[in-house]
């Protein structure tokens, strides 16, 4: 897998472990980001996620949301559960599966890990990205699961490449999205240590947007004009990859004119109620064509 890069931008996750956090202070650091500990299981939600998502947000920091997995439960509710959570909550970064459980056999987590992530991934139109540590993926993960971008936790100071930690290799994935280097941290407005994280440039690049709050009220993950964020802006990408045209604006993360007329022709194309509107039964159609346009090449 590729080394790190001095452009890589940092991204924090926390759960309630890290106590009250004074997001003012992180604002001044490096951090570009953080992931937000939301569920775990099917029933477990973090007391401090809403909380930590406002002092981020207002912090001007993108925000993701990752799930803790138990294998014991099906993977569709698992999934289910975390997207009920996510309510109202805007995402900056793509949502996570964090699965470490090391109860089950390596077809059966690999299998789970795959179908919540294909349950987020149709639901909410946005790809999501898998957590874990080297050894586990190493051990418990197929190929099967390499669709999804790579998440990968390694603290050993032996394993370096350039003078620096590196996460090895993985037969899985030949890149990494995210690398997490310590969980021992330390970061101003944090009192407690803090896992730290390198989000690969480009794959940031790729998947955030410029940053803007959401009064959405129209419920999770139904996009429309005057809408921004990740969202819109994998819904553009996977309308240009299925080959509609977005001549002016491109994957820019704004729902407008351009975007309206080129969910319209795709409705159009494939038999949905034709408003322009990107709602379930359209994040699902263009989620399933870009599958199988890929499973083609």
């Amino acid at each position: 897998m590729q080394s790190r890069h001095s452009n890589n931008p940092i991204i924090l996750d926390v759960s309630h472990h890290q106590g009250i956090i004074n997001w003012k202070e992180i604002k001044n650091t490096s951090v570009k980001g953080v992931y937000i500990k939301l569920t775990e299981g099917g029933t477990f939600v973090d007391p401090r996620s809403y909380e930590n998502y406002i002092g981020a947000k207002n912090a001007g920091l993108r925000v993701g949301f990752y799930h803790y997995a138990h294998c014991t439960n099906s993977p569709e509710k698992e999934a289910a559960f975390f997207i009920a959570q996510l309510g109202q909550m805007k995402l900056d970064l793509p949502p996570c599966l964090d699965l470490e459980d090391k109860k089950k056999s390596k077809e059966f987590v690999s299998r789970f890990a795959v179908s919540w992530l294909e349950h987020v991934h149709k639901t909410t139109g946005i790809k999501p990205i898998v957590y874990t540590n080297y050894h586990f993926a190493k051990t418990f993960f197929t190929t099967e699961i390499s669709k999804y971008p790579l998440w990968v936790a390694r603290y050993s100071a032996n394993n370096r490449q350039g003078g620096m930690q590196h996460p090895g290799e993985l037969s899985q994935w030949q890149r990494w999205a995210m690398f997490q280097y310590t969980d021992s941290g330390r970061v101003k407005g944090i009192s407690t240590n803090v896992d730290i994280n390198e989000m690969d440039c480009s794959f940031f690049k790729e998947v955030t947007t410029n940053l803007s709050m959401t009064n959405n009220t129209k419920g999770p993950f139904v996009y429309s004009k005057g809408d921004r964020g990740l969202g819109v802006k994998q819904i553009q990408q996977n309308l240009l990859t299925l080959g509609f045209s977005l001549p002016k604006f491109g994957a820019d993360g704004s729902y407008g004119d351009e975007l309206i007329a080129a969910v319209k022709k795709f409705q159009n194309q494939y038999g949905l109620f034709s408003d322009g509107i990107t709602g379930a039964d359209t994040l699902q159609r263009l989620v399933k064509e870009v599958n199988n346009l890929n499973n083609r090449v």
